[in-house]
């Protein structure tokens, strides 16, 4: 058999080593369309154009609109992401990275019975693996399942150690089952791993005030969470309490203001505003103090255990 090796100089049988060949001019695109690391509208564009300048087989298209949709949720456009992944899946039932991107959705609204089943079919697949067990361990912990959920985050750390996401969701579980040196050992993981995760700092604000740890480490933590996210709404409600320790009248009142922005009528927020309006002079606080008893009748209570006078 002959062998025929292409030099800079050799004109070779067949063309095989002729002329280079025109440069691809959606290869850019499609190396966007697959980089995650790429500003969000950067990728979607890239998408959009690779999706409409080729003729795509289906797993190729799957692909482009999977990338697409997680470029469109980092944006914040969760309706187009989820039609996005609801094609991809039409294309390719067996693209997982599409069938986890439309469960983490699913999960982030509830519908937590819908999204069972795709976290199902992709721990099947053996493929994204940490993802599938994480979002096992959402849909436990939201049915209150702390076990299973704990369970859940074991099996993402064990393929993903630094998955700093699943560090922080075990922590918030353990504290939820009072095992809050456990927790903080999580969220200092996490946070080693990833210093600003909000979630992260604003949990481990709530932990070191339950183990009674000096108010200048939970501060510290509940600033930065805020700094982080300041929509971030454990981290205002923990900074709110810390400043009302601190006798902090209106920056308790800004604190627990943001926080009733992100939820109205919340009767932690409204409380506790209640009391900064009340302590700092204004006596028409009362009236967000009343209002959150009728929710929570024994709010004053929990703000006194946790060091707060609240007249």
């Amino acid at each position: 058999m002959r062998r025929f090796i292409c030099t800079g100089a050799v004109l070779v049988m067949l063309g095989a080593c002729g002329a280079p060949a025109p440069a691809d001019p959606l290869a850019a695109a499609r190396a966007q369309c697959a980089d995650a690391a790429v500003e969000a509208p950067v990728q979607q564009s890239a998408c959009t154009t690779w999706l409409e300048g080729a003729a795509l087989s289906e797993a190729e298209r799957s692909a482009a609109l999977s990338h697409r949709a997680s470029a469109r949720l980092r944006a914040g456009a969760i309706t187009p992401a989820l039609r996005d992944f609801e094609a991809a899946i039409a294309a390719d039932p067996a693209n997982i990275h599409a069938v986890l991107g439309r469960a983490s959705i699913l999960v982030d609204s509830g519908q937590l019975d819908a999204a069972e089943p795709l976290v199902r079919q992709a721990l099947q697949s053996g493929e994204y693996a940490e993802r599938a067990h994480f979002l096992q361990g959402l849909i436990a912990f939201q049915r209150g399942d702390r076990a299973g959920a704990i369970a859940a985050y074991d099996a993402a750390l064990a393929v993903a150690p630094r998955f700093a996401a699943a560090l922080a969701n075990r922590a918030r579980a353990r504290a939820q089952g009072g095992d809050y040196a456990a927790a903080i050992t999580d969220y200092d993981a996490a946070l080693a791993v990833e210093p600003n995760l909000s979630a992260a700092l604003a949990g481990r604000c709530w932990a070191r005030i339950a183990v009674g740890a000096e108010d200048a480490l939970p501060r510290a933590d509940a600033d930065a969470a805020v700094d982080a996210d300041p929509n971030n709404f454990e981290g205002l409600l923990c900074r709110g309490l810390l400043q009302l320790r601190a006798e902090e009248w209106e920056g308790a009142r800004l604190s627990y203001d943001a926080a009733l922005a992100l939820q109205p009528g919340n009767p932690t927020a409204l409380f506790g505003r209640g009391v900064a309006r009340r302590r700092g002079g204004d006596r028409d606080g009362s009236d967000d103090m009343n209002q959150a008893r009728d929710f929570s009748p024994n709010i004053a209570r929990t703000f006194e255990q946790r060091g707060v006078r609240t007249f």
